[in-house]
Protein backbone atom coordinates (compact mmCIF):
# COMPACT_ATOMS: atom_id res chain seq x y z
CA UNK A 1 0.00 0.00 0.00
CA UNK A 2 1.26 3.27 -1.22
CA UNK A 3 2.76 5.88 1.83
CA UNK A 4 1.49 9.11 1.87
CA UNK A 5 3.24 12.38 1.91
CA UNK A 6 3.22 14.75 4.21
CA UNK A 7 1.99 17.28 1.98
CA UNK A 8 -0.88 14.51 0.72
CA UNK A 9 -1.79 14.08 4.40
CA UNK A 10 -2.18 17.87 4.73
CA UNK A 11 -4.63 18.06 1.52
CA UNK A 12 -6.99 15.72 3.35
CA UNK A 13 -7.49 19.16 6.08
CA UNK A 14 -10.26 20.96 5.27
CA UNK A 15 -10.81 24.19 7.18
CA UNK A 16 -13.92 25.59 7.62
CA UNK A 17 -12.53 28.34 5.07
CA UNK A 18 -12.08 25.84 2.37
CA UNK A 19 -15.76 24.73 1.75
CA UNK A 20 -17.13 25.91 -1.04
CA UNK A 21 -21.06 27.28 -0.81
CA UNK A 22 -23.52 25.85 -3.32
CA UNK A 23 -26.48 28.01 -3.60
CA UNK A 24 -28.16 25.73 -6.25
CA UNK A 25 -27.51 22.35 -4.82
CA UNK A 26 -31.67 21.19 -5.33
CA UNK A 27 -34.61 21.71 -7.05
CA UNK A 28 -36.34 23.78 -3.94
CA UNK A 29 -33.43 26.60 -4.63
CA UNK A 30 -35.57 29.06 -5.63
CA UNK A 31 -39.01 28.22 -3.73
CA UNK A 32 -39.56 31.11 -1.13
CA UNK A 33 -38.60 30.19 1.93
CA UNK A 34 -35.94 27.44 0.74
CA UNK A 35 -34.55 29.89 -1.40
CA UNK A 36 -31.31 31.21 0.93
CA UNK A 37 -29.90 27.78 1.32
CA UNK A 38 -26.26 26.88 1.51
CA UNK A 39 -25.17 23.49 0.68
CA UNK A 40 -21.05 22.03 1.03
CA UNK A 41 -19.94 18.79 -0.52
CA UNK A 42 -16.89 18.17 1.85
CA UNK A 43 -15.97 14.84 1.04
CA UNK A 44 -17.86 13.11 -1.57
CA UNK A 45 -20.96 13.58 -3.68
CA UNK A 46 -23.46 13.37 -1.71
CA UNK A 47 -26.81 13.75 -3.33
CA UNK A 48 -26.10 17.54 -4.85
CA UNK A 49 -28.11 17.45 -7.69
CA UNK A 50 -25.88 20.51 -9.21
CA UNK A 51 -23.90 18.90 -11.80
CA UNK A 52 -21.44 21.87 -11.15
CA UNK A 53 -20.91 21.32 -7.43
CA UNK A 54 -17.40 21.41 -6.28
CA UNK A 55 -16.07 18.93 -3.91
CA UNK A 56 -13.35 19.41 -1.27
CA UNK A 57 -11.89 15.44 -0.95
CA UNK A 58 -13.62 13.12 -3.65
CA UNK A 59 -12.08 9.83 -2.95
CA UNK A 60 -14.79 7.42 -1.52
CA UNK A 61 -14.72 6.94 2.41
CA UNK A 62 -18.00 4.24 2.50
CA UNK A 63 -19.78 7.79 3.65
CA UNK A 64 -20.45 11.08 2.52
CA UNK A 65 -19.60 14.46 4.60
CA UNK A 66 -21.24 17.45 3.84
CA UNK A 67 -22.89 20.58 5.52
CA UNK A 68 -25.81 23.27 4.95
CA UNK A 69 -25.50 26.92 6.30
CA UNK A 70 -29.21 28.63 6.66
CA UNK A 71 -30.27 31.36 8.07
CA UNK A 72 -33.41 31.96 10.62
CA UNK A 73 -36.46 30.65 9.25
CA UNK A 74 -34.72 29.07 6.36
CA UNK A 75 -36.55 25.40 5.57
CA UNK A 76 -35.15 22.15 3.88
CA UNK A 77 -38.48 21.13 2.00
CA UNK A 78 -39.22 18.09 2.11
CA UNK A 79 -37.10 14.76 0.92
CA UNK A 80 -36.43 10.92 1.45
CA UNK A 81 -32.96 9.26 1.22
CA UNK A 82 -32.43 5.91 0.27
CA UNK A 83 -29.23 5.44 2.76
CA UNK A 84 -28.45 6.92 6.22
CA UNK A 85 -28.67 10.76 7.10
CA UNK A 86 -27.67 12.10 10.03
CA UNK A 87 -27.43 15.81 10.98
CA UNK A 88 -24.10 17.07 13.84
CA UNK A 89 -25.20 20.45 14.92
CA UNK A 90 -23.07 22.56 14.67
CA UNK A 91 -24.16 25.86 15.45
CA UNK A 92 -28.30 27.37 15.95
CA UNK A 93 -31.37 25.26 17.33
CA UNK A 94 -33.30 23.08 14.44
CA UNK A 95 -36.29 21.46 14.28
CA UNK A 96 -36.95 18.46 12.00
CA UNK A 97 -39.99 17.24 10.73
CA UNK A 98 -40.87 14.00 9.04
CA UNK A 99 -43.97 11.98 7.30
CA UNK A 100 -45.59 12.58 4.09
CA UNK A 101 -46.75 15.72 5.02
CA UNK A 102 -44.29 16.38 7.75
CA UNK A 103 -46.80 16.17 10.27
CA UNK A 104 -45.82 12.85 11.88
CA UNK A 105 -43.18 14.14 14.51
CA UNK A 106 -40.80 16.93 15.75
CA UNK A 107 -37.23 17.05 17.02
CA UNK A 108 -35.73 20.04 18.47
CA UNK A 109 -31.81 20.18 18.07
CA UNK A 110 -29.40 22.73 19.56
CA UNK A 111 -25.74 22.64 19.34
CA UNK A 112 -23.96 19.43 19.80
CA UNK A 113 -27.09 17.15 19.04
CA UNK A 114 -26.93 14.76 16.60
CA UNK A 115 -30.26 12.76 14.98
CA UNK A 116 -30.04 9.75 12.75
CA UNK A 117 -33.12 9.89 10.38
CA UNK A 118 -34.76 6.69 9.35
CA UNK A 119 -34.17 5.45 5.21
CA UNK A 120 -37.13 5.50 3.13
CA UNK A 121 -39.60 8.44 4.77
CA UNK A 122 -39.65 11.98 3.89
CA UNK A 123 -37.91 14.81 6.18
CA UNK A 124 -37.26 18.11 6.10
CA UNK A 125 -35.64 21.14 8.70
CA UNK A 126 -35.66 24.51 9.42
CA UNK A 127 -33.55 27.21 11.33
CA UNK A 128 -35.61 28.22 14.17
CA UNK A 129 -32.14 29.70 15.72
CA UNK A 130 -29.97 31.82 14.62
CA UNK A 131 -29.19 33.48 11.90
CA UNK A 132 -26.30 31.98 10.63
CA UNK A 133 -27.06 28.35 12.18
CA UNK A 134 -24.69 25.29 10.55
CA UNK A 135 -25.06 21.66 10.26
CA UNK A 136 -22.81 18.97 9.25
CA UNK A 137 -24.35 15.83 7.70
CA UNK A 138 -23.21 12.41 6.68
CA UNK A 139 -24.84 10.47 4.53
CA UNK A 140 -24.86 6.21 4.22
CA UNK A 141 -22.40 4.72 1.41
CA UNK A 142 -19.90 5.90 -1.11
CA UNK A 143 -22.88 6.91 -3.80
CA UNK A 144 -26.14 7.85 -1.62
CA UNK A 145 -28.27 8.08 -4.33
CA UNK A 146 -30.70 10.62 -6.05
CA UNK A 147 -33.02 12.35 -3.29
CA UNK A 148 -36.78 12.04 -3.83
CA UNK A 149 -38.99 15.35 -3.05
CA UNK A 150 -42.03 15.13 -1.36
CA UNK A 151 -45.25 15.72 -4.53
CA UNK A 152 -45.67 19.68 -3.14
CA UNK A 153 -42.10 20.15 -3.41
CA UNK A 154 -41.42 19.25 -7.47
CA UNK A 155 -45.02 21.11 -8.08
CA UNK A 156 -43.65 24.11 -6.43
CA UNK A 157 -40.20 24.44 -7.97
CA UNK A 158 -41.92 23.96 -11.81
CA UNK A 159 -43.51 27.19 -10.86
CA UNK A 160 -39.78 29.21 -10.32
CA UNK A 161 -38.05 27.58 -13.77
CA UNK A 162 -36.94 24.31 -12.29
CA UNK A 163 -37.08 20.67 -12.81
CA UNK A 164 -35.37 17.35 -11.90
CA UNK A 165 -34.99 14.96 -14.57
CA UNK A 166 -34.71 10.52 -13.70
CA UNK A 167 -31.02 11.00 -14.48
CA UNK A 168 -30.72 13.18 -11.73
CA UNK A 169 -29.97 16.32 -13.81
CA UNK A 170 -31.68 19.61 -12.90
CA UNK A 171 -32.75 21.69 -15.29
CA UNK A 172 -33.16 25.76 -14.92
CA UNK A 173 -35.90 26.67 -17.83
CA UNK A 174 -35.77 30.01 -16.40
CA UNK A 175 -32.44 30.29 -17.74
CA UNK A 176 -33.63 29.35 -21.49
CA UNK A 177 -32.26 25.79 -20.67
CA UNK A 178 -34.17 23.33 -22.69
CA UNK A 179 -35.19 19.92 -21.47
CA UNK A 180 -33.73 17.12 -23.94
CA UNK A 181 -36.06 15.30 -25.73
CA UNK A 182 -34.59 11.93 -24.81
CA UNK A 183 -35.34 12.60 -20.90
CA UNK A 184 -37.75 11.98 -18.94
CA UNK A 185 -39.00 14.33 -16.14
CA UNK A 186 -39.21 13.24 -12.45
CA UNK A 187 -43.78 13.68 -11.71
CA UNK A 188 -44.62 13.73 -8.29
CA UNK A 189 -45.04 10.63 -6.60
CA UNK A 190 -48.91 9.44 -6.60
CA UNK A 191 -51.21 8.61 -2.98
CA UNK A 192 -50.56 4.96 -4.10
CA UNK A 193 -46.93 5.50 -3.61
CA UNK A 194 -47.05 7.48 -0.56
CA UNK A 195 -48.97 5.19 1.26
CA UNK A 196 -46.89 2.48 0.90
CA UNK A 197 -44.09 4.79 3.00
CA UNK A 198 -44.02 3.77 6.61
CA UNK A 199 -44.27 5.89 9.71
CA UNK A 200 -42.02 6.74 12.14
CA UNK A 201 -43.50 7.56 15.31
CA UNK A 202 -42.21 10.57 18.13
CA UNK A 203 -40.92 7.75 20.58
CA UNK A 204 -39.38 5.75 17.53
CA UNK A 205 -37.31 9.31 16.68
CA UNK A 206 -36.51 9.88 20.16
CA UNK A 207 -34.67 7.48 20.43
CA UNK A 208 -32.87 8.49 17.35
CA UNK A 209 -31.35 11.70 18.83
CA UNK A 210 -28.03 12.27 20.99
CA UNK A 211 -28.78 15.22 23.56
CA UNK A 212 -25.45 16.76 23.76
CA UNK A 213 -26.45 18.31 27.16
CA UNK A 214 -27.80 15.60 28.25
CA UNK A 215 -24.65 13.08 27.54
CA UNK A 216 -23.56 10.45 29.59
CA UNK A 217 -20.19 9.60 29.14
CA UNK A 218 -18.36 6.15 29.37
CA UNK A 219 -14.85 7.17 31.35
CA UNK A 220 -12.97 4.17 30.23
CA UNK A 221 -13.51 2.89 26.67
CA UNK A 222 -10.08 3.23 25.35
CA UNK A 223 -6.86 1.26 26.32
CA UNK A 224 -4.77 4.70 27.57
CA UNK A 225 -7.74 6.38 28.89
CA UNK A 226 -5.98 5.90 32.36
CA UNK A 227 -2.80 6.83 30.63
CA UNK A 228 -1.07 10.68 31.05
CA UNK A 229 -2.24 12.22 27.91
CA UNK A 230 -4.96 10.03 27.43
CA UNK A 231 -7.20 10.63 29.69
CA UNK A 232 -11.15 11.43 28.01
CA UNK A 233 -14.59 10.73 27.81
CA UNK A 234 -16.29 9.17 25.54
CA UNK A 235 -19.85 8.60 23.69
CA UNK A 236 -21.05 6.05 21.35
CA UNK A 237 -23.93 7.43 19.17
CA UNK A 238 -24.07 5.32 16.04
CA UNK A 239 -22.52 1.65 15.74
CA UNK A 240 -19.60 0.49 17.70
CA UNK A 241 -16.90 2.86 17.01
CA UNK A 242 -13.23 2.33 17.65
CA UNK A 243 -14.08 1.97 21.28
CA UNK A 244 -11.48 -0.71 23.01
CA UNK A 245 -13.99 -1.76 25.83
CA UNK A 246 -16.77 -3.98 24.06
CA UNK A 247 -18.93 -3.00 27.19
CA UNK A 248 -19.55 0.66 25.88
CA UNK A 249 -22.62 1.50 24.96
CA UNK A 250 -23.64 3.19 21.65
CA UNK A 251 -27.28 5.32 21.15
CA UNK A 252 -28.17 3.62 17.45
CA UNK A 253 -27.74 0.29 16.62
CA UNK A 254 -28.85 -0.28 13.36
CA UNK A 255 -26.08 -0.35 9.89
CA UNK A 256 -25.14 3.06 8.97
CA UNK A 257 -22.38 1.98 6.40
CA UNK A 258 -20.34 3.86 8.81
CA UNK A 259 -19.71 4.62 13.38
CA UNK A 260 -20.25 8.36 14.67
CA UNK A 261 -18.74 8.87 18.59
CA UNK A 262 -17.95 11.69 20.42
CA UNK A 263 -14.51 12.35 22.82
CA UNK A 264 -14.58 14.45 24.59
CA UNK A 265 -10.87 15.65 26.54
CA UNK A 266 -9.44 18.35 28.84
CA UNK A 267 -6.24 20.07 27.71
CA UNK A 268 -3.30 18.27 26.80
CA UNK A 269 -5.31 14.83 26.69
CA UNK A 270 -6.77 12.77 23.50
CA UNK A 271 -6.13 9.52 22.14
CA UNK A 272 -2.95 8.23 21.97
CA UNK A 273 -0.59 6.68 19.24
CA UNK A 274 -2.38 4.44 17.35
CA UNK A 275 -4.23 3.58 13.75
CA UNK A 276 -6.74 2.24 12.14
CA UNK A 277 -7.71 0.38 8.86
CA UNK A 278 -10.54 1.90 8.09
CA UNK A 279 -11.70 5.19 7.01
CA UNK A 280 -11.54 7.85 9.69
CA UNK A 281 -12.91 11.51 9.67
CA UNK A 282 -12.48 14.03 12.14
CA UNK A 283 -14.86 16.61 12.58
CA UNK A 284 -13.92 19.43 15.29
CA UNK A 285 -17.02 20.64 17.46
CA UNK A 286 -15.16 22.49 20.08
CA UNK A 287 -11.49 23.09 20.88
CA UNK A 288 -8.13 23.24 19.37
CA UNK A 289 -6.77 19.26 18.13
CA UNK A 290 -3.56 19.02 17.22
CA UNK A 291 -2.97 15.72 15.11
CA UNK A 292 0.33 14.33 15.12
CA UNK A 293 2.43 11.55 12.96
CA UNK A 294 5.79 10.45 11.83
CA UNK A 295 6.39 9.77 8.42
CA UNK A 296 10.58 8.45 7.63
CA UNK A 297 11.69 9.27 11.15
CA UNK A 298 10.19 13.20 10.61
CA UNK A 299 7.41 14.20 13.40
CA UNK A 300 4.56 16.25 11.49
CA UNK A 301 1.57 17.79 12.67
CA UNK A 302 -2.05 19.93 12.18
CA UNK A 303 -3.85 21.67 14.83
CA UNK A 304 -7.76 21.67 13.98
CA UNK A 305 -10.18 24.12 14.78
CA UNK A 306 -13.87 24.94 15.13
CA UNK A 307 -15.69 23.14 11.99
CA UNK A 308 -12.49 21.88 11.06
CA UNK A 309 -12.71 18.24 9.31
CA UNK A 310 -9.54 16.10 8.25
CA UNK A 311 -9.95 13.08 6.75
CA UNK A 312 -7.10 10.39 8.41
CA UNK A 313 -5.38 8.32 6.06
CA UNK A 314 -5.97 4.83 6.80
CA UNK A 315 -3.09 2.96 8.90
CA UNK A 316 -1.37 6.29 9.57
CA UNK A 317 0.47 6.10 13.06
CA UNK A 318 -0.89 9.22 14.67
CA UNK A 319 -1.69 10.86 18.27
CA UNK A 320 -4.49 13.29 18.66
CA UNK A 321 -4.65 15.54 21.58
CA UNK A 322 -6.73 18.83 22.56
CA UNK A 323 -4.09 21.81 22.84
CA UNK A 324 -6.89 24.36 23.44
CA UNK A 325 -7.59 26.25 27.19
CA UNK A 326 -10.94 24.95 27.03
CA UNK A 327 -12.41 21.81 27.58
CA UNK A 328 -12.35 20.41 23.75
CA UNK A 329 -15.35 17.52 21.97
CA UNK A 330 -14.68 16.20 18.85
CA UNK A 331 -17.08 13.74 16.52
CA UNK A 332 -14.89 10.92 14.84
CA UNK A 333 -16.87 9.11 11.67
CA UNK A 334 -15.59 5.40 10.99
CA UNK A 335 -15.87 3.70 7.93
CA UNK A 336 -18.09 0.68 8.29
CA UNK A 337 -20.57 -1.12 10.66
CA UNK A 338 -18.52 -3.23 12.16
CA UNK A 339 -16.13 -2.71 15.16
CA UNK A 340 -12.70 -1.19 13.96
CA UNK A 341 -10.03 -2.57 16.54
CA UNK A 342 -7.36 0.22 16.98
CA UNK A 343 -3.44 -0.99 16.53
CA UNK A 344 -1.67 0.62 19.47
CA UNK A 345 2.10 1.29 19.50
CA UNK A 346 3.78 -0.61 22.26
CA UNK A 347 4.89 2.56 24.23
CA UNK A 348 1.03 2.64 24.33
CA UNK A 349 0.40 -0.95 25.00
CA UNK A 350 3.23 -1.15 28.05
CA UNK A 351 2.09 2.55 29.97
CA UNK A 352 -1.66 0.68 29.77
CA UNK A 353 0.00 -2.43 30.98
CA UNK A 354 0.82 -0.20 34.36
CA UNK A 355 -2.46 0.81 34.67
CA UNK A 356 -3.75 -3.04 34.52
CA UNK A 357 -4.90 -2.57 31.08
CA UNK A 358 -4.51 -5.27 28.60
CA UNK A 359 -6.02 -6.10 25.14
CA UNK A 360 -7.51 -9.80 24.50
CA UNK A 361 -6.06 -11.33 21.09
CA UNK A 362 -8.94 -9.75 19.09
CA UNK A 363 -7.52 -6.16 20.29
CA UNK A 364 -10.37 -5.77 23.07
CA UNK A 365 -9.70 -4.28 26.63
CA UNK A 366 -9.31 -6.52 29.17
CA UNK A 367 -8.82 -5.26 33.12
CA UNK A 368 -6.94 -6.89 35.58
Amino acid sequence: MKTLSTEEILKRVIRKEDFVADKTAFIDARTPGSDKKENYCIIGPGVSENPNRFINLIEPHGFNIGAAAMPNGCINSLHLHQTAEVFIVAKGTWRFIWGNEGTDGEAILTEGDVISLPTHIFRGFKNIGSDDGFLFSILGEDDPKKVTWGPQVLRDAKDYGLVLLEDGRLIDTAQGVTIPEEAKVIEPMIQEELAKIRKVTQEEMNARVFCFKDRFPYKEAFLDCLSEGGKKLTYGIIGPGISTDPNRPTLITNPHSFSLELLEAEPGNGLSSCSQSTSQVLIVYKGEWKVSWSLEGKEDEIVLTEKDVMSVPKNLIRSIRNVGKETGFLYVVSGGDEWVPLQWTESVIEEAKKNKMELDEHGRLIRE
